[in-house]
């Protein structure tokens, strides 16, 4: 019985692949929701791989990384924030917006990265 429903199964999925329809995009887009922390720690993150890549003297430096990081999340919020682009940040007083960019930059570079950067600032050399 199993062997005759994986059969069924294995003829009816393709068919049903090819009667699907398919639009073809024009264009590529890069959408990013400014509505959502995920959207925010989204766009922190590509604007600081973009950073890097243009600057990459800071490349190897981690507290470099988590520093641009951390300014460039609490710079998108401020500017969002400012410019009242979404309602996440429609409410807040202004020190919340810091922190909040400041979450969202710390997000975007990973707080693994943040944590394992400041335990090797109080760890001995001679480990």
């Amino acid at each position: 019985m199993k062997k005759l429903v994986f059969m069924l199964m294995a003829l009816i999925l393709p068919v049903s692949l090819f009667a699907a329809e398919v639009e073809l995009s024009t264009g590529s887009e890069f959408v990013i929701n400014l509505g959502t922390f995920t959207g925010i720690v989204t766009l922190v993150s590509s604007l600081v791989t973009q950073i890097l890549k243009v600057i990459p003297a800071i490349k190897d430096n981690k507290l470099a990384k988590i520093g641009i990081s951390a300014l460039v999340g609490i710079l998108v919020c401020l500017i969002a924030w400012g410019l009242q682009l979404t309602s996440l940040l429609e409410n807040y007083p202004f020190y919340q917006v810091l922190i909040y960019g400041l979450a969202a930059g710390l997000s975007g570079c990973g707080f693994y990265d943040v944590i394992k950067a400041i335990g090797g600032l109080f760890k001995n050399k001679e480990d």
